[in-house]
C-alpha cells in the first residue's frame, strides 16, 4: 500500500476544498464536475486536520470542506494511492467560481511529511563556548559613565501616576542627581521594575518603590523625588510649553547648573505644596525663535557640553499623550540638546553649526530621534561632522544604568552546512535593535515573555555600544541566550549612520572604530544601510571584522570580500520587511528552488510591529505554513550560520559571489 499524506492550499479568493488526488491540481476552467476517474474524499472532520486558516473560516458539512480564509491550509490525512486510479483534484469554489490560474490551489504529497513542521533547528554540531564572558578589553570613552552605589541608597521611584510634565521633569532631575552617583531609579512602566528586579531581587526584599501622597497625583511621582532630593538643586529654569525649544535650552541650564525645569503650574505645585521656594530662572521669553534660542546655547553653553554625545531630545507632537524617556541621560551627561528638523534648510544648518562648535571626533552620537518627517535622516546633517545615531528617545534611566562596570561578550561562530542545488536556505533578523529603546523595551520583553522564543532560529539586532551604555541590559540577553538565538549588529554596526553621507576624510577611522566596539560585543554578522557606495560597502566589509553584513538597500547580493585577517565575509541581501502575520509567507513562497544551485534569503522582521510578546509564535505558524506549501525545501538557519555556509559554498563553487 502506497500512503502518502496530503495537503491542500488554497489561496485568494473563498473556495470550498471537495477532492484531491495524486495528479497535478485542477486548474482546467472547462472541467465543471469530477471525471470517472476523480477521488472524492470523505468529508469527516475526523479526517482533516487544519494547518492554517487565519478567519477560522472553515466547516465540515454533507457537501465538502468549506472555508473562505486566504491561504487555507488542510492536512487531508492518509490517502492510498496504491492502485494509481486517482487523477484529479476536484476543487468547488464556495462563490461558484471554476478554478483558474489566479483562483486555483496548490497541494503536494510526500512520504515524509507525517506532521507540520515543528522543529526548525539544523541538525549540526555546533562549537560550544564554556562561557559568553569574554577576557578581552570592553571598548570605552564614548558614552558618559557615572558611579554605582549601595542598594540601600538608591530611591527607586514610581512615576506610573504621573502625567507627561511630571515625568519628563522628574527624568531631568533624575539625571542632574545622577550625574556622579547612581543614585534614582524611575518605573514609568511596568517592566522597568522588573528590570530592576532582575538586577536587585523583588520589591520588599531589598527596596521598596517609592510614591507619596500629594494633593496633586500627576505630580506624586515627582513630588517624590523632588522632597527627598530638594536641597541638591540650586535653582528652577521656567520654560514655555508653547515654545518647544525653551525646553532642550531648560535641560542644557539644569544640567550645567544643578536645576530643576518646571512649567508655571509645576513651579507653583512645587511652592504650595512642598514649601519649596528657591530662586527661579524664567527663560520662557528670553529669545523670538528657536534658532536665536540655540544661537545663544552655542555661544554660553557649547563649552560646557559632553564632547562625545548630543542629543535630538525636544518635545515631538505626541509628548503629552506619549512622553520621551532619554532627558535623564541628557541631564547625567551634559550633552547640548536640540530639536531640530534636518529638512527645513535653516535648522539643517543650525545643527550643523553645533557640531561644528563641539568639534565632535569620529564614533561620537546624537542620542534621541529627528525631528524631521524622516527621524532617521538626521545623518544627513551630522555624518558629515563625524557624528552617528543612536536613536533611543524611549530609553529609560540611562543615567542609571550607565553606572556599571564595561563589560565584553563572545558568541561562537556561524558554522557552515553543506548546500545543496534545490534548498532554499534562510536566516532571520528581528528589526531595530540599533534602537537602544527597542533593546530596554520591545527586544527585553521579547526575550523574556515570548512563547516560542528558542523553537526557531533567529537573529536579533542589538546596539554594540550596550558594553559602555548599559552593560546590564547586554549581559541579560547574553545569559538568556538559546542556540537559536543570535545577536547581531543593527545598522549600521556599533552606530546608526548613512555610510554614504559619512565625513570623508574619517570613514576610515570610524570604521577602524566599528570593528573594535563590534568584536567586543561578541557580534558576527551585521546590518548595514544607506552605503550604496560600492567602494564604501566593500571597505565596511573588509574592515569589519565580521562573518556576513546584510544590506539593507539592495545594492550587494552574495558579494564576496577578504578581510583584513585573510578570512572571507559575504553579504547577503537584507531582504523583505514584514510588518504583519502573512509577509513571511508571502515572501518565502515567492523564492523559487534551484535545481542547479543553492538559494540563499533572509528576512527582515519588524519588531514594532510583527514582534511583541507573540512574535515568535506568529513566525513559527508562518513557517509550518511555508513548509506545508513546499516541503523539504526550506533550511533555517542563523544568520551566521547562513554566512558561514554561503562563504564555503562560494569558496569551493569558485568566484567571488558577486552578481
Amino acid at each position: 500500500m502506497n500512503v502518502k499524506y496530503a495537503i491542500i492550499l488554497a489561496s485568494g479568493l473563498s473556495s470550498t476544498v471537495a477532492v484531491m488526488s495524486q495528479a497535478a491540481p485542477l486548474t482546467n476552467g472547462d472541467i465543471d464536475s469530477p471525471s470517472q476517474d476523480a477521488m472524492i474524499l470523505p468529508m469527516e472532520e475526523s479526517k482533516v486536520s487544519v494547518v492554517y486558516d487565519p478567519k477560522t473560516s472553515v466547516v465540515f458539512t454533507d457537501e465538502g470542506i468549506k472555508g473562505t480564509s486566504d491561504g487555507l491550509t488542510l492536512d487531508l490525512g492518509e490517502i492510498d494511492f496504491g492502485s494509481g486510479d486517482y487523477d484529479r483534484v476536484w476543487v468547488e469554489m464556495a462563490n461558484v467560481m471554476k478554478p483558474t490560474e489566479q483562483t486555483g490551489f496548490d497541494f503536494y504529497l510526500d512520504d515524509m511529511l507525517l506532521e507540520p513542521k515543528t522543529d526548525f533547528t539544523i541538525a549540526q554540531e555546533l562549537p560550544h563556548l564554556d562561557s559568553y564572558e569574554s577576557d578581552k578589553q570592553p571598548q570605552e570613552g564614548l558614552f558618559f559613565k557615572n558611579q554605582n552605589v549601595p542598594l540601600s541608597q538608591i530611591s527607586v521611584i514610581d512615576v506610573r501616576g504621573d502625567d507627561s510634565y511630571g515625568k519628563i521633569t522628574a527624568a531631568v532631575a533624575q539625571g542632574v542627581l545622577n550625574q556622579s552617583n547612581a543614585e534614582v531609579y524611575l518605573v514609568y512602566e511596568d517592566h522597568h521594575q522588573t528590570q530592576f528586579e532582575d538586577v536587585y531581587g523583588k520589591q520588599g526584599e531589598t527596596w521598596n518603590l517609592l510614591r507619596g501622597n500629594y494633593s496633586e497625583e500627576k505630580y506624586a511621582g515627582l513630588a517624590t523625588l523632588v522632597d527627598k532630593y530638594k536641597d541638591r538643586f540650586k535653582k528652577m529654569v521656567l520654560w514655555d510649553p508653547d515654545k518647544e525649544w525653551t525646553w532642550c535650552l531648560a535641560q542644557m541650564i539644569c544640567a550645567q547648573q544643578k536645576g530643576i525645569p518646571v512649567t508655571k503650574e509645576i513651579k507653583e505645585f512645587f511652592n504650595n505644596e512642598l514649601d519649596w521656594n528657591i530662586e527661579c530662572e524664567d527663560i520662557s521669553n528670553n529669545w523670538a525663535t528657536k534658532l536665536e534660542a540655540y544661537q545663544w546655547a552655542i555661544d554660553n553653553l557649547a563649552d560646557g557640553c559632553h564632547k562625545s554625545l548630543s542629543f535630538s531630545a525636544g518635545l515631538r507632537s505626541d509628548y503629552v499623550s506619549n512622553p520621551w524617556k532619554i532627558y535623564d541621560y541628557a541631564a547625567a551627561s551634559k550633552g547640548f540638546v536640540f530639536f531640530l528638523s534636518d529638512s527645513d534648510p535653516d535648522e539643517f544648518a543650525m545643527i550643523q553649526k553645533i557640531c561644528d562648535k563641539i568639534d565632535y571626533q569620529p564614533g561620537s552620537s546624537t542620542m534621541g530621534y529627528g525631528a524631521g518627517k524622516d527621524g532617521d535622516a538626521l545623518n544627513n546633517a551630522t555624518n558629515p561632522y563625524n557624528v552617528g545615531f543612536m536613536v533611543s528617545d524611549y530609553y529609560a534611566n540611562g543615567s542609571f544604568w550607565c553606572s556599571f562596570p564595561r563589560k565584553a561578550f563572545q558568541q561562537r561562530k556561524g558554522q557552515a552546512i553543506e548546500a545543496l542545488p534545490g534548498k532554499i536556505y534562510v536566516s532571520l533578523i528581528w528589526s531595530d535593535g540599533d534602537n537602544v529603546q527597542f533593546d530596554s523595551n520591545q527586544m527585553y520583553n521579547m526575550f523574556k515573555n515570548a512563547p516560542g522564543r528558542g523553537k526557531v532560529p533567529v537573529g536579533m539586532t542589538m546596539a554594540a555600544s550596550l558594553q559602555e551604555l548599559n552593560p546590564v541590559l547586554l549581559e541579560y540577553f547574553y545569559k538568556n541566550l538559546t542556540p537559536n538565538d543570535e545577536l547581531v549588529a543593527g545598522p549600521s554596526g556599533f552606530q546608526f549612520i548613512y555610510g554614504d553621507k559619512y565625513n570623508e576624510n574619517n570613514y576610515e577611522k570610524w570604521l577602524e572604530t566599528n570593528q573594535k566596539w563590534l568584536e567586543t560585543a561578541g557580534f558576527h554578522t551585521a546590518c548595514l544601510w544607506n552605503t550604496t557606495n560600492k567602494e564604501r560597502f566593500g571597505r565596511y566589509m573588509q574592515t569589519c571584522g565580521l562573518q556576513g553584513v546584510f544590506d539593507g538597500f539592495e545594492n550587494n547580493k552574495e558579494r564576496y570580500e577578504v578581510g583584513k585577517d585573510g578570512e572571507g565575509v559575504v553579504c547577503i541581501l537584507q531582504g523583505a520587511h514584514c510588518w504583519e502575520e502573512g509577509d513571511v509567507y508571502k515572501d518565502l513562497i515567492s523564492v523559487k528552488p534551484n535545481g542547479q544551485k543553492p538559494v540563499f534569503r533572509n528576512v527582515y522582521l519588524i519588531a514594532a510591529s510583527y514582534g511583541g510578546v507573540g512574535g515568535y509564535e506568529r513566525l513559527i505558524r508562518e513557517l509550518q505554513r511555508v513548509e506545508s506549501y513546499l516541503p523539504n525545501t526550506y533550511e533555517f538557519l542563523l544568520p551566521m550560520d547562513l554566512c558561514a555556509t554561503l562563504k564555503e559554498y562560494i569558496e569551493k563553487n569558485g568566484g567571488n559571489g558577486h552578481e
